[in-house]
């Protein structure tokens, strides 16, 4: 686990195996989780960080419809009460995904949707700047070939300052809808989209974003080789901390 300076707010991406999970723990003892791996890990990794008087997870956020990404929210939900989910809305035939789905209603925990011109207030001057979805894009019903590219991307930001930029599995298409939109993606931490895909990360949007620091979310030998050399190679001048190390947490 690697520590940053103690402070307020944390940022903890999960080793969770080939899948992301991401964890925003707020001064106000809020807790965000963003996507829940494949499987049961992420409960496990979320008893190292969760405190005994916050047991709750204030707002889950699936980035898009894919296993490595709510797999494990079936097993989160048997342990934490979670408040609000939000999602795309992005239709997918995966039976687990109805299950998720069905278990929120079961539930009667209330789905939100992402909206572009509407910063996510975690906390005193703590928010989640989302910018992806696009303004006056709904993704709510569509059925999208390469869901990848459906991906939540957001900014972590405190104090009018970008911390994190997380890309769920967002691939290039993506990426260049977003910096054709003009929206800032400048960020000292970039999660590398879809695990440090070579179809993630571009030229352009690196450059863009202009990191000091990038963090890569994958499981150890995992089928897809991710990360994939040519991104590593594009980073080799960052900092660089993977999850098949262990869960890597910030404070701010």
């Amino acid at each position: 686990m690697q520590h940053v300076t103690a402070n307020d707010l944390s940022v903890s991406f999960l080793d969770v195996g080939q899948g992301d999970a991401i964890l925003i723990q707020t001064p106000e003892y809020k807790n965000v989780l963003i996507d829940a791996g494949e499987n049961g890990a992420v409960v496990e990794e979320l008893g190292e960080q969760i405190g005994f008087f916050n047991q709750e997870i204030d707002l889950f956020i699936l980035t898009h419809p894919h296993r490595d990404h709510f797999g494990g929210f079936l097993d989160v939900i048997q342990k934490y009460p979670v408040k609000q989910v939000m999602i795309t809305g992005v239709i997918s035939s995966d039976p687990m995904y109805e299950a998720f789905l069905n278990e929120i209603q079961l539930l009667n925990i209330p789905i939100i949707f992402p909206q572009n011109d509407q910063d996510i207030q975690m906390g005193n001057n703590v928010f989640l700047d989302i910018l992806y979805p696009l303004t006056n894009q709904s993704l709510i019903g569509h059925d999208v070939d390469n869901k990848n590219n459906t991906s939540i991307v957001a900014h972590l930001i405190k104090s009018n300052t970008s911390l994190a930029l997380l890309t769920g599995d967002a691939e290039h298409e993506e990426e260049k809808e977003i910096l054709l939109s003009g929206q800032d993606v400048q960020s000292d931490i970039l999660k590398l989209g879809h695990h440090g895909s070579r179809t993630a990360t571009s030229d352009a949007f690196l450059a863009a974003v202009n990191p000091q620091t990038a963090i890569v979310s994958a499981g150890i030998d995992n089928k897809f080789e991710h990360p994939h050399g040519e991104t590593m190679e594009k980073v080799k001048d960052l900092t660089v901390y993977q999850t098949m190390g262990g869960t890597i947490e910030f404070n701010f």
